[in-house]
């Protein structure tokens, strides 16, 4: 009886303890239901994320051509060493790893540094590009020691002609924080935007589109295999106007100056064959960051070497606003062929007398239109300026495009100023006096033109008034513009004043003419002060004795040839002097050598 009553205990223990096992059997499979079932795929998703990692990869940026194909911005393929974002919290055994290896310098370390503080969406962040073969040999020889290392191939930028195309090209640059919160794409390691030049203004279509590479990586973030690879897709293409054999050409006759800036446009289509601005800078200095010496070193030139003079600087032109002072007399009826002045050397205005450039001489006596454009007789600009006002003046002059920016591709461009009567009334407060419209007449006072500007309206009195656009981009739309309103016989007046500026003995270009009657130019000199000249100035000094920074700029511009124009040209050569000693000489020589190599 006793043994049966064990055996029913031991029987209802097994049950019980069998219901248990079969319960958290259940309860096992019940959950490994759940997990490998119906939790599946947020399980696979957890799994893949820490098995595999996505990388971007860097577009090609696209290339910048001349008009004959010369490469003047391109890509070469380098390698770049990457940090495994998620190996972040061993970032500082890694740098100490790769720091005995290659050479990591202490901006690199502050940089990766800052970044790592940050929250970034990259699975990699660059440590150092355009490694030399030695560190990617290095490198990948300790590969299996490097943990969270990557070696990636990319394109990096190059300048072939860095100095001679550097104000027109520009150059790229690391991107900003700012930058790269306002696009994402701009997070990529290594990724370089437009900076200065081109290379800025025609930013966005020259990036391209970002590939992507998935790699399955191990528990060590070590890469296993690469899943996938969609290629990045290389950008747009510039092709220009630019002529590089004349652009060097016009480089090397502005190194007879210490400072100067040149530009040659096509006076029928407002082309920009050649931009120079001297002296420049090696653009190729910028790609992987400038260091600290050579950036003080261009920051205290006093010649600024960063600036675009062509573009942004901003120069009283001088006697080379004459022919717009000239064409506006004769638009009013002011003026006319035989309108004839006389210049004793100085022009009196109430108690204020106005002198003309030639003063010590006595001046140029009785002129006409014509001669006083040839001879650039001050005192007769005096006269019409009296009679013509200021508002007719600045009308003109913004008819050829003066105290507008032109819109050419490239950024930074200045305006400059055409001043009138409402401007200083709204600017300055205050009423406009007739001594200022005296000296805008000889491009005095607070006219402002950009180089460029001034090539505009040169190319236009060339090209019988008509409008052009000044661009660099080879499929710019042309404007197609009507000429301006201008009789013949007025247009013919100031080229033959600009003819004989430099083709008649006593034209103040004379001794920089071009002999070949084939390639002959006209012009215009002139030279703006950079301070006012008073009395005893002009009786204790002359020009020479003069300190550098205090002497006028001194300006050209002209075009050749002559019966056939095709080139426009403008040369300024900060506080040369004389328009006709120092500017005249190197515009004569470049547009020989723009009429000897632009086919």
């Amino acid at each position: 009886m006793k043994d049966k009553e064990q055996q029913q205990l031991f029987t209802r223990r097994s049950l019980i303890l069998g219901g248990i096992q079969g319960g958290l059997a259940l309860g096992l499979i019940g959950r490994l239901y759940v997990l490998q079932v119906v939790n599946s795929q947020h399980y696979q998703l957890l799994s893949d994320k820490n098995r595999i990692q996505s990388l971007d990869l860097l577009p090609a940026r696209g290339e910048i051509f001349d008009r004959s194909g010369v490469l003047l911005a391109g890509n070469h393929t380098t390698y770049g060493c990457l940090l495994n974002l998620s190996k972040a919290k061993e970032v500082q055994s890694l740098l100490e790893s790769l720091k005995s290896l290659i050479d990591i310098d202490a901006p690199t370390l502050e940089r990766v540094t800052g970044q790592l503080k940050k929250q970034r969406k990259a699975f990699a962040l660059l440590l150092k590009e355009n490694l030399s073969w030695d560190e990617l040999a290095t490198l990948e020889l300790h590969a299996p020691d490097l943990s969270g290392i990557l070696i990636e191939k990319s394109q990096s930028r190059f300048y072939p002609h860095p100095q001679q195309t550097a104000h027109v090209v520009g150059y790229v640059g690391a991107v900003t924080e700012k930058e790269a919160a306002a696009n994402d794409q701009l997070e990529i390691p290594g990724f370089k935007v437009g900076k200065t030049g081109l290379e800025k203004h025609e930013d966005d279509r020259m990036r391209g589109q970002p590939g992507l590479k998935r790699l399955e990586v191990n528990a060590s973030q070590r890469v296993v295999r690469v899943l996938e690879t969609v290629e990045s897709v290389k950008g747009q293409d510039l092709h220009l106007t630019l002529d590089f054999p004349l652009q060097k050409a016009v480089g090397d006759i502005l190194q007879r100056a210490q400072s100067a800036c040149a530009v040659v446009l096509d006076v029928w289509t407002g082309a920009v064959l050649a931009l120079v601005s001297h002296p420049t800078f090696d653009a190729n200095l910028f790609i992987g960051g400038i260091g600290k010496t050579p950036w003080k070193d261009l920051n205290e030139n006093p010649h600024l070497p960063m600036n675009n003079k062509v573009i942004s600087g901003q120069y009283s032109p001088g006697s080379t606003f004459k022919m717009i002072v000239a064409l506006a007399a004769l638009k009013k009826g002011v003026v006319n062929s035989q309108t004839s002045f006389h210049c004793p050397g100085h022009y009196d205005f109430y108690d204020h007398r106005f002198h003309c450039w030639n003063w010590r001489t006595g001046g140029h006596g009785h002129m006409t239109l014509e001669p006083a454009l040839s001879q650039s007789c001050d005192v007769y600009f005096y006269n019409l300026a009296t009679t013509l006002g200021i508002d007719a003046m600045a009308e003109t002059a913004r008819e050829f495009g003066l105290g507008v920016a032109t819109g050419i591709e490239l950024t930074s461009e200045k305006a400059g100023l055409v001043p009138n009567k409402s401007w200083k009334r709204l600017i300055k407060k205050q009423v406009w006096t007739p001594g200022e419209t005296i000296n805008i007449s000889i491009g005095q006072g607070a006219i402002l033109a950009t180089p460029i500007q001034l090539a505009k309206m040169t190319a236009m009195l060339a090209n019988g008034l008509c409008p052009i656009q000044p661009h660099l981009l080879k499929n710019a739309p042309l404007m197609g513009a009507t000429p301006l309103p201008y009789s013949k016989d007025f247009q013919n007046l100031i080229k033959a004043g600009m003819r004989g500026a430099v083709n008649e003995p006593r034209g103040n270009a004379y001794r920089a003419r071009i002999e070949d009657p084939a390639k002959q130019m006209a012009g215009k000199t002139g030279s703006t002060q950079v301070v006012r000249i008073t009395q005893q100035n002009r009786d204790n000094y002359t020009h020479n004795d003069r300190p550098y920074h205090l002497k006028e700029h001194a300006l050209f511009v002209g075009y050749a040839p002559v019966d056939h124009p095709r080139f426009a040209v403008t040369v300024v050569v900060e506080h040369g002097g004389s328009g006709a000693k120092a500017a005249a000489p190197l515009a004569r020589d470049i547009l020989l050598a723009a009429q000897t190599l632009v086919v």
